[in-house]
């Protein structure tokens, strides 16, 4: 297992230029939106919400631009590995919470819960 990606929320588009990456020296990789339908599934906001992926060569952060208050986010740490299915079946059968969507064409997203809510996204190699 390795780490994939962290993601985390930035209220303005300004904080990727200004903050991550004229202060912590990552670049910008590309962009993408996540739909509505999948960030009510998996984060609880039903809004199509732009996100910058960035890097520094051995770091990479989604970056989540989210200006509204919230206490659900979109914070969570990606891990890549050999057979994310078995962790999902593993966690799912120990009682912890996992969401898990369909997409055409492409693996399933694959999320697990800590009790205590923290998010953990499961992509296969």
């Amino acid at each position: 297992m390795r780490l994939k990606h962290i993601a985390l929320n930035i209220k303005k588009k300004e904080e990727l230029t200004n903050f991550y990456q004229n202060i912590l020296g990552f670049h910008f990789v590309y962009q993408f939106d996540l739909n509505a339908a999948y960030a009510s599934k998996i984060f609880r906001i039903e809004k199509e919400i732009e996100v910058y992926v960035y890097s520094n060569g051995n770091i990479t952060l989604e970056l989540f631009v989210f200006s509204e208050e919230t206490d659900q986010g979109f914070t969570h740490i990606c891990f890549e590995m050999e057979d994310c299915e078995r962790i999902a079946a593993a966690s799912k059968k120990a009682g912890y919470s996992t969401i898990r969507i369909e997409r055409e064409g492409k693996d399933a997203l694959l999320f697990v819960m800590d009790k205590a809510g923290n998010k953990f996204e499961l992509k296969n190699w």
